[in-house]
């Protein structure tokens, strides 16, 4: 094994464990939402400096890499995509990160047992996630049209739960607070859904050098950084 080849492993193997930790988090946010599980969310707040710490020293490997190796033509589209991957698993570690913290700032479990959109929602980004995570390691640029299509669904997901809450809101205004939280919520999640598809972006131009673009298929960026 080369030293190319040992500083790719590294990276590869410390990618992983960054998107995995994501993931789960997400999916955590997820359970403690359905079951209004203030410990499971006070953990997953707990684990957001993780993800920031590995993505600092994931992008510092990869920047030394660059610098110093002198790497091949798949070897830097890889070096380069994973550099905008440790920021779209960031973000993802930060949307569950504040779904956790609405969960503890409001009680929004009585709503989201009213409505099952809400976990297959949740259930369908969360599968996006690690979906595009296994693509990614691979190399399966086939996957990313699942992901687009996924990411449609989650979208008109999102559209239906937003009507159904605004509809509530309009009838009792009492409930005001708690549903600008779920409809916060909601935006995160499908943000989540917008990052997983942007990982599965990235394979295809690993392996062929194509370039897709970031967008949520509408002509605006995926994420505005909120």
């Amino acid at each position: 094994m080369t030293m190319s080849d040992k500083d790719l492993t590294t990276i590869r193997s410390k990618l992983a464990v960054m998107g995995k930790l994501a993931s789960s988090m997400f999916n955590d946010a997820s359970l403690a939402l359905a079951k209004s599980d203030r410990e499971l969310s006070r953990e997953v707040i707990a684990k957001d400096s993780q993800v920031d710490s590995l993505e600092n020293e994931i992008e510092g490997l990869c920047l030394t890499f660059l610098a110093l190796k002198a790497p091949k033509a798949l070897e830097l589209r890889f070096a380069v995509a994973v550099t905008r991957l440790t920021n779209e698993i960031e973000r993802i570690a930060d949307h569950a990160t504040v779904m956790c913290r609405e969960n503890l700032a409001r009680h929004l479990g009585p709503f989201w047992a009213k409505a099952p959109e809400f976990g297959r929602m949740t259930a369908m980004a969360g599968s996006m996630v690690t979906r595009a995570m296994d693509c990614f390691f691979a190399s399966d640029d086939m996957a990313y049209q699942g992901l687009l299509e996924d990411d449609k669904k989650v979208g008109e997901l999102q559209q239906k739960l937003n009507a159904w809450l605004i509809d509530m809101m309009a009838k009792d205004a009492d409930k005001g607070l708690d549903i600008v939280s779920l409809l916060n919520i909601l935006r995160r999640i499908e943000r989540v859904a917008d990052h997983a598809k942007n990982i599965g972006v990235m394979v295809p131009y690993v392996t062929k050098g194509i370039l897709l673009r970031h967008n949520r298929g509408d002509g605006q960026d995926a994420d505005n950084g909120e």
